[in-house]
């Protein structure tokens, strides 16, 4: 019998778990800061943080935060650096939340000024182009809609990289971080090289591998743990309206076998009115 080999997929820097392990490092994340806003005076920055959740446990309803990597610099700047990978029509929103949890634990303690706010840069690599402009950098600032000279200083800076953008005249630092991000081969500086060569020790490491295998496993059920909450929160909505309508129990039980009878039994159904 012939032999087979099972192909194995290959985790690029794009995967979650491998844009962590790599950006963790402080050099190459300092390298890319740099890259990315063109802040050159970014000489040290405090160990960078992964998969850093942020809850509310006085708010349980309200949804939570996973940042990628977050990131402090010497000045006390504040950084926050995402992987998006499918286009979730939803991007200036995202950004939004994120903001608004980054400020709500680490910009300002109790018996400061506004004043002394910390800076924020949110920076998305993107694997799609939000804006269908074919640019590569896109940046965001807070300025007047009529007269861009006068600008409010919320101190927040946006940056998204578009990693299918088309060249244009970009630094050749940018377009190698841009084809580390598309898997392509990069030989510019000692910076990629490092960060190829990991990304292949990650991926020739069965351990590892079981742990990104494992954590897009996780993300997968809990996307529909969401997905059936949701679905749930729309039929008990549908059965108080149809209540309120004043409709009868057969009614009621028949629009929801239309509406949910391929996600819930008969029986379920029932039980959901009953509860409701």
């Amino acid at each position: 019998m012939k032999e087979t080999h099972k192909i194995q997929p290959w985790y690029g820097f794009s995967e979650d778990q491998v844009f962590g392990e790599v950006m963790a490092n402080s050099d190459f994340c300092r390298y890319v800061l740099r890259t990315v806003t063109g802040i050159t005076e970014i000489s040290e920055i405090f160990s960078p943080e992964k998969q850093k959740e942020i809850k509310d446990p006085s708010h349980k309803t309200q949804k939570d935060v996973r940042l990628d990597v977050s990131v402090e610099d010497h000045e006390h700047n504040l950084y926050d650096l995402e992987m998006q990978v499918k286009d979730k029509k939803d991007l200036g929103r995202r950004i939004r939340y994120y903001i608004s949890k980054y400020d709500q634990r680490y910009t300002l303690n109790k018996g400061k000024t506004y004043r002394d706010m910390k800076n924020i840069t949110i920076i998305f690599f993107c694997m799609f182009d939000p804006f269908k402009q074919g640019k590569i950098r896109y940046s965001f600032h807070w300025t007047e809609d009529s007269d861009q000279t006068i600008k409010l200083s919320a101190e927040i800076d946006i940056i998204i990289i578009n990693a299918k953008g088309k060249p244009n005249g970009e630094s050749n630092d940018l377009l190698g971080l841009v084809d580390l991000i598309n898997d392509r081969p990069v030989h510019l500086n000692k910076y990629f090289d490092w960060a190829q060569k990991k990304i292949k020790e990650l991926n020739d490491d069965p351990k590892w591998r079981d742990k990104i295998m494992d954590y897009e496993t996780r993300l997968l059920e809990e996307k529909q743990e969401g997905k059936e909450e949701a679905t749930i929160t729309g039929l008990k909505k549908l059965i108080t309206v149809l209540k309120n309508l004043s409709s009868p129990y057969d009614q009621i039980l028949h629009q929801l076998e239309l509406t949910y009878g391929d996600q819930f039994t008969k029986k379920e159904l029932e039980d959901f009115i009953k509860q409701a």
